[in-house]
């Protein structure tokens, strides 16, 4: 029983290992695709989650990026959020009141326990990735 384990174990490591490699090019194939150029970004398909509870747990809310403006959020999320997680290169304002009004917090990282201030208060918010994330605007 214990080598069947283990040389599960061993398949299991080695399939992770070549699908790691595959997908990140290393498959020994020849491939006719352009490597993207140094300088291009990749724009975040989400650019913050909103957590119910601290700690990044509960239920939670995707903003998807790289921009996203909410002046409302759904009505079952609405003065829930107590932490959150933002993409790098992301900003995230979040508003106490719906239509970006009240106390406004801005995140630019993860933030398990949100201040006081915005904890259980959010109402609307507005996220932003790369060069408008790096302003808030």
């Amino acid at each position: 029983m214990e080598q069947l384990v283990k040389s599960y174990a061993l398949g299991t490591a080695l399939a992770a290992s070549a699908a790691l490699a595959l997908a990140a090019g290393c498959g020994g194939g020849s491939s006719t695709a352009a490597a993207p150029p140094a300088s291009a970004s990749i724009s975040p398909s989400v650019c913050a989650t909103f957590y119910a509870d601290a700690h990044l747990r509960g239920a939670t809310l995707v903003s998807t990026g790289p921009g996203d403006n909410s002046p409302t959020v759904p009505a079952v999320f609405n003065d829930v959020m107590s932490s959150v997680a933002v993409t790098p290169g992301c900003t995230v304002m979040a508003y106490a009141d719906g239509n970006y009004g009240g106390e406004e917090v801005t995140f630019t990282q993860t933030t398990e326990i949100v201040p006081a201030s915005i904890n259980d208060q959010m109402s609307s918010y507005k996220c932003a990735c790369g060069a408008a994330g790096a302003t808030g605007k």
